[in-house]
């Protein structure tokens, strides 16, 4: 939980190019996918939908 936390520290601003947001992103989705390996679908739905977004972003 505490590297989630800790990711919303580093979100990139508005100002942060494409690749910058699509490795924020991919990161993000690596925590939720660790999540939802622990049962949580909630979290399972959001790493899908951060791996999207960073492929969205061209990572």
């Amino acid at each position: 939980m505490s590297e989630l936390g800790a990711l919303h520290l580093t979100r990139p601003g508005t100002a942060a190019g494409p690749d910058s947001s699509a490795a924020w992103h991919e990161r993000r989705a690596l925590v939720l996918d660790a999540l939802a390996a622990e049962g949580s679908t909630l979290a399972a739905a959001s790493a899908a939908a951060a791996h999207r977004k960073a492929t969205e972003l061209g990572k």
